[in-house]
């Protein structure tokens, strides 16, 4: 086995000096590429001799192996073992197996650390290239003929050529690298750069297809590198700017691109200097990365800055100019009036706010709220059309009242507003108030009708009463509400003692809405005089009111009260069912009179209202009679006339209350046939009276009776005036002669006197 492991070693040897050897020979041979071809020779053939040399020499240690074993066995009965570490075992026969193994070792790890090292040669490396195929050489003698090539044939009829680049049939592409020599030949080196070309198509196609993407854009864009430098721009861009293509190209500063866009006129409005400062700040640290510009054709421009990591930034630009618009015109909406154009009521807060800041430092102002009068009547009567007409004519002379600095707002309907600025006592503010009363009270001439309407005025001031804005337009409200109870187109401060009406009104309306829940409320009943048959033929139904602290409050403080608050509809559905219940228990003959608000003519649920109340009280329709005044016609009159006919198609009577007291009563008539008409008590007070009202009851009973209507004459207190309606051939009368209202179980003593008919009263 000893004389296997040195014939195997002395084999090693001759391999390392062979190759020793060649590379000798290779490095005094004078060509360049020859040396590095024989070099390469070399090393290929001593690897595959290293290869079945240890190949055989694996073969010969796992024999030693199978004798080392052998001797392992006899050395694990020998309790003597020592010095391994050193090769010695006590067994001669180990011992020498041992040595050679481990000096075996040594020359294999040296003979692998020398091939390490010969690889990292440069020369080592060109052969592996060439022996790879990535590298292929060609060497041409001074004649320029072929000595020596490793490169396809299909390469070498086109190495003639001076190009760098060799381009094969079968697409493969290399890089021609030409070297002359000492002896007049050429060595031209080909790098394979087939797939590097592949990857730079690809990366072509991709970047032209980001650059169609970029110009397909609806938006501006602009890529810049670290120092400033123009990367990226599209056709969008320049779309935006109104450029001429190619005005903006890559390679251009920020600041140069922003000098094109100062030329072409863009920014008449902003130095060179300012719109740089604006660029340095939207690029600062704690600034917004966005702007809006204004271009000189007015249209918008939203820029947006976006840093990128490694330095640079991207701008985006967005032509916007129809969404501002859009989004301006929606905000300019949100705070004026549709109709006039004027401030509505969030903008006019908003001028408060203002004006009370300036209060505070400055001088004082005043807010004036404003309502015209008669204009409910020209709007129903005339239509809406005219009304907004009517509105935008009041607006203007509004307008024309007042200096820049003040401000006119619309509240609603026809309510509007006044702040004005700097006033300095209440006089200023009077001035102005009583110009306005002047101007809007002067007659106008629409399109198709002429109309006049009245204005009243509430005046508050500020900072006297009050800084806040809700408080001071409460003032002045407060204020106009006095200046309507005082006779209408009057103007009037607001006072302290005002605050404290208000302050009332709201205690009421607390404790209005706190009887309504303990269905606090009465109902009395006043009769209705038959002339012809000389007997109490009906009773009119009339709310009462007791408060537990307040007393008896009169129905014209409460009733009024109860249609602002929205409280009317449900109250009078109320006494609609409470009269029909109480009623039934009556005698056959009499009926019953309720007043029906024209806010329940607009609730769509009047008729089953009726209807249910009959049903369930059992009183019969023909013993209903329900009273409405023209202010009901008033408002939609198609829709109320449909109304009253599907209450006459139940069965009940239609009265038209306070005739002679409306706008139109006339025209009204020709629309619905009422049951009867009623004659105001104003006109009965007057009636006995020299050059009184005799003439119009006269003319209204005889228009009621030509129309096949019965008439009732209110407010009858004096025989004189009972004889008078007799002569003029009335048919109904009622009032404090017979009796005032009462309570439900005051009738049958009532219907005693009167009929003599207590035992059939209930």
């Amino acid at each position: 086995m000893g004389d296997r492991l040195r014939k195997t070693g002395r084999k090693l040897c001759l391999i390392v000096a062979g190759f020793a050897a060649a590379a000798l020979a290779a490095s005094f041979c004078t060509v360049p590429l020859l040396r590095i071809a024989l070099v390469a020779v070399a090393a290929a053939v001593t690897l595959l001799l290293v290869m079945v040399t240890t190949l055989r020499l694996s073969r010969s240690l796992a024999r030693t192996a199978e004798a080392a074993a052998g001797i392992a066995g006899r050395i694990a009965t020998d309790p003597v073992a020592a010095g391994l570490e050193d090769g010695r075992t006590g067994v001669a026969e180990f011992d020498a197996v041992l040595a050679r193994t481990l000096s075996l070792r040594r020359a294999n790890d040296a003979l692998r650390e020398g091939e390490a090292a010969a690889r990292l040669a440069p020369v080592t490396r060109i052969a592996e290239a060439i022996a790879g195929g990535s590298v292929a050489a060609v060497l041409t003698d001074p004649c320029g003929r072929i000595a020596l090539t490793t490169a396809p044939a299909a390469a070498l009829p086109r190495l003639a050529t001076e190009a760098e680049e060799v381009a094969l049939l079968d697409g493969r592409r290399f890089l021609a690298n030409r070297q002359g020599l000492r002896d007049g030949g050429t060595l031209t080196l080909l790098t394979d750069i087939t797939a590097l070309k592949r990857r730079e198509r690809g990366l072509a196609e991709r970047v032209s297809r980001l650059y169609a993407a970029l110009d397909t854009l609806s938006l501006g864009f602009l890529l810049y590198d670290a120092e400033d430098r123009l990367l990226v721009v599209n056709r969008r861009y320049h779309e935006i700017y109104r450029l001429p293509p190619g005005a903006v190209t890559p390679g251009l500063s920020a600041w140069e691109v922003l000098r094109i866009n100062i030329l072409a006129g863009n920014h008449p409005d902003l130095s060179e200097a300012e719109l740089l400062a604006g660029i340095d700040e939207m690029k600062g640290p704690d600034a917004v990365p966005s702007q809006i510009q204004r271009l000189a054709d007015g249209r918008i421009v939203a820029v947006e800055w976006q840093p990128i990591s490694g330095g640079g930034f991207v701008a985006i630009y967005e032509d916007v100019t129809e969404r501002w618009n859009a989004e301006t015109r929606i905000a300019y909406m949100a705070r004026h009036d549709t109709v006039t154009d004027l401030p509505n009521r969030l903008l006019l807060r908003e001028r408060i706010e203002g004006a009370i800041t300036l209060a505070r430092r400055e001088t004082g102002f005043a807010v004036l709220c404003l309502d015209l009068d008669n204009f409910k009547q020209v709007n129903d009567t005339l239509g809406h059309g005219v009304g907004d007409e009517l509105l935008r004519a009041v607006a203007h002379r509004i307008r024309a009242c007042l200096r820049e600095v003040d401000t006119v707002a619309r509240l609603g309907g026809d309510e509007f507003a006044i702040i004005q600025a700097a006033v300095e006592r209440p006089e200023d503010a009077a001035t102005l108030a009583r110009r306005i009363l002047d101007v809007i009270s002067a007659p106008y001439a629409l399109a198709h009708h002429s109309v006049t309407v009245g204005v009243s005025i509430g005046i508050a001031l500020g900072p006297r009463d009050g800084l806040e804005a809700d408080r001071l337009m409460q003032c002045a409200d407060v204020a106009l509400y006095r200046a309507k109870g005082d006779g209408r187109g009057v103007f009037r401060f607001f006072e302290a003692e005002m605050d404290a009406r208000l302050q009332a009104r709201r205690f009421l309306e607390l404790d209005l809405r706190a009887a309504f829940e303990a269905r606090a409320f009465e109902l009395y009943y006043q009769p209705i005089y038959d002339l012809a048959q000389e007997r109490i033929c009906g009773f009119e139904a009339l709310l009462r009111w007791t408060h537990p602290t307040r007393g008896r409050v009169s129905p014209a403080e409460f009733v009024p009260l109860a249609e602002e608050i929205g409280l009317i509809v449900p109250l009078g559905e109320w006494v609609l069912r409470q009269a029909c219940r109480e009623a039934a228990g009556w005698p056959d003959e009499l009926k019953v009179a309720v007043n029906v608000s024209a806010a329940q003519f607009t609730s769509a649920g009047l008729i089953g209202t009726v209807r249910s109340a009959l049903a369930e009280s059992g009183l019969p329709a023909r013993r209903l009679e329900l009273e409405i005044t023209e202010s009901v016609l008033l408002v939609n009159g198609s829709a109320t006339v449909a109304i009253l006919h599907g209450l006459r198609a139940l069965g009940a009577r239609i009265s038209m209350d306070d005739f002679g007291t409306g706008y139109s009563s006339l025209s009204y008539l020709r629309s619905f046939p009422f049951d009867k008409m009623k004659v105001d008590q104003s006109f009965i007070r007057d009636l006995t009276v020299e050059q009184g009202s005799g003439f119009i009851v006269r003319a209204v009973i005889s228009l009621a009776s030509s129309l096949g209507m019965t008439t009732t004459a209110e407010g009858v207190e004096t025989e004189e005036q009972l004889a008078r309606l007799r002569e003029e051939g009335c048919d109904e009368v009622q009032g404090y002669l017979f009796s005032p209202p009462v309570p439900a179980n005051a009738l049958p003593p009532l219907l005693e006197t009167w009929n003599g008919l207590a035992s059939r009263a209930a």
